[in-house]
């Protein structure tokens, strides 16, 4: 039940990240090792349970500002 509500918050905000979206697919179909890393890296993320969701969000917009990754 965790899982689903979690995977459904993923889904209402991926609609919403209009800006490098196609950027993003370009870049994973040249790199698929990139692809699977990424994959892999954002299953775990979805399925650890240790922190809050929220928490982790925050956390991952907060690395990313932070290499100044346009992502």
């Amino acid at each position: 039940m965790r899982l689903l509500r979690k995977l459904w918050a993923y889904a209402r905000v991926l609609p919403r990240a209009r800006r490098n979206r196609s950027d993003l697919v370009g870049w994973m179909v040249r790199r698929p090792v990139l692809l699977g890393a990424i994959g892999s890296y954002e299953t775990a993320v979805v399925l650890s349970s240790r922190v809050d969701t929220r928490l982790k969000a925050l956390a991952g917009v907060k690395a990313s500002m932070r290499a100044g990754c346009p992502f």
